[in-house]
């Protein structure tokens, strides 16, 4: 056990029970989706997988707890947990994935958390599905507002451009399970997917904990 989890312990977000962040029966209340999401109009998605609402305020508070101060890693492993429930309840994805890859971070912003949220969630789901995560894919160039501060307009805009392509033989011709935390209006989602299959990708399938 950790120094400071004997003068801090561990406390449920949700409970406040000792133990951990997340506990198994907090977790367990989550409401699941049982489908895939539907994609918008001329997407350049194959499919989308929302494990849940963020309408849920146990939901908002890990997603919040995880990215933002007090930056608590280890929700990685229960937030990734809620994706996995979600795709045991769909169908098997028309187009099953080879590889995943999260959303990159700016470095800027990387090294003001200290770690990518997307690139936690998708190692999590590697290790579950025994895929290989290849975080090198895409790179973040252009160190942009954060989406959450932006209206619909405003965030299409703000992300046009700010990716590109980092390791394009990793993703030639392959079907790519793309990881992020939250998909509001998909801006983010889209222009990676884009990037991607401009760079040859085959199919590229969304993955998140919450649809806002």
């Amino acid at each position: 056990m950790r120094v400071l989890d004997l003068i801090f312990p561990r406390r449920c977000l949700g409970c406040k029970r000792e133990g951990s962040h997340c506990c198994e029966d907090c977790l367990s209340l989550l409401s699941i989706a049982p489908a895939p999401s539907i994609l918008p109009p001329r997407s350049a998605l194959s499919g989308l997988f929302c494990a849940t609402s963020f309408q849920d305020p146990f939901a908002q508070r890990l997603i919040h707890a995880f990215k933002y101060p007090p930056f608590l890693r280890d929700l990685a492993k229960p937030l990734a947990f809620s994706i996995i429930s979600h795709f045991a309840l769909c169908n098997k994805p028309t187009y099953p994935p080879d590889i995943i890859c999260p959303i990159p971070l700016h470095k800027k912003r990387l090294k003001w958390r200290g770690y990518n949220h997307a690139e936690e969630l998708a190692s999590q789901l590697g290790y579950a599905f025994s895929l290989p995560v290849v975080p090198d894919a895409l790179l973040k160039t252009t160190h942009t507002a954060p989406q959450a501060n932006l209206d619909r307009k405003t965030r299409l805009s703000n992300v046009r451009g700010a990716f590109r392509i980092d390791n394009a033989h990793a993703v030639a011709g392959k079907n790519i399970l793309l990881v992020d935390d939250v998909y509001t209006t998909g801006a983010t989602m889209e222009e990676c997917a884009r990037v991607l299959k401009k760079a040859g990708a085959e199919h590229v399938l969304g993955a998140v904990v919450a649809r806002g």
